[in-house]
């Protein structure tokens, strides 16, 4: 008589159905409100609603949204939003992450005060930088005044230059610590073997970064930036609080223009139809994602 699988005995077979029970609760919680949402909302991008009144037409509202000026003026502010914010994002959290390295016995009281930021909800970060942002009784008018550099009256959120520019600055100030912590990280990784050797060749601090610290962070760097630029590509909250989209749609990244098209405009099937433009857009960088983790991971 042939001899049972490991797998197969009735004990194990009896624990890998509990197993399976005890999955089956989250995986019904994630299919409620994941993957059912996500089948609503692609099957409403094939309609044209009105108010109670739905009609099916297929690829239609995917037509005229591609073939629409507005989706693409606010592709081009969603892909300068994001460069611009990851960009800053990884310079400045590259920079603090190195501060805190050099930090001693004070890493651990400034990591938490420059984490701070994050730990604020993005709605209420935004209303409160609404608040400094204001023309006339705002604290940045205020001290540009005292130093000369402003008459007052300064409205940053009302023109298309300096409102892009304010999103810009608060999406930074509140997701630098994110990068910041997977950069300081990574930065505990680098063997101090390297940083001795380098200093007995006669390596200064600017050659060690280079050719030390660089080379060993890479990959965590590459692999913040992506995961950065998939929360930056999302971002709403902070947007539609400050500007709404506004002046003009220069602030209206593509998050915001679901919501305006869905909410304001009452079309709903556009609004599915660009969420889903969006999931593939996310979707593509999840998959960038993942291959440079695969590929780290295949070369180790």
């Amino acid at each position: 008589m042939p001899a049972r699988a490991p797998w197969a005995q009735p004990g194990l077979r009896r624990e890998r159905w509990h197993g399976l029970l005890f999955l089956a609760i989250p995986l019904l919680y994630l299919a409620g409100v994941v993957l059912l949402p996500l089948i609503q909302a692609v099957y409403s991008s094939t309609l044209r609603i009105r108010g109670m009144n739905a009609s099916f037409v297929g690829l239609g509202n995917y037509a005229r949204v591609l073939g629409s000026e507005v989706f693409w003026t606010s592709m081009g502010v969603s892909v300068r939003f994001t460069i611009a914010c990851v960009a800053l994002h990884i310079v400045l959290g590259f920079g603090l992450a190195l501060l805190l390295e050099s930090a001693g016995r004070a890493r651990t009281a400034l990591r938490l005060i420059l984490m701070t930021p994050w730990m604020v909800a993005p709605a209420i970060a935004a209303t409160i930088w609404l608040w400094l942002f204001e023309p006339h009784f705002g604290v940045l008018n205020y001290l540009l005044g005292l130093v000369g550099l402003s008459q007052g009256g300064q409205s940053w959120l009302g023109e298309p230059g300096t409102a892009f520019g304010a999103a810009v600055l608060v999406d930074v100030w509140r997701g630098t610590p994110f990068v910041m912590l997977l950069l300081s990280a990574g930065l505990q990784t680098v063997p101090r073997d390297q940083y001795e050797a380098a200093m007995l060749d006669g390596a200064n601090a600017l050659q060690q970064f280079r050719h030390v610290t660089l080379p060993n962070v890479a990959y965590i760097v590459a692999v913040a930036a992506t995961l950065d630029t998939i929360n930056t590509v999302r971002q709403f909250d902070i947007v539609a609080v400050l500007t709404g989209g506004g002046p003009a749609g220069a602030t209206e990244v593509l998050p915001v223009l679901l919501y305006n098209t869905g909410f304001r405009a009452n079309d709903l099937g556009g609004a599915a139809a660009i969420g889903v433009l969006l999931l593939v857009v996310v979707l593509a960088l999840v998959v960038l994602h993942v291959s440079i983790t695969g590929l780290d991971r295949t070369r180790a």
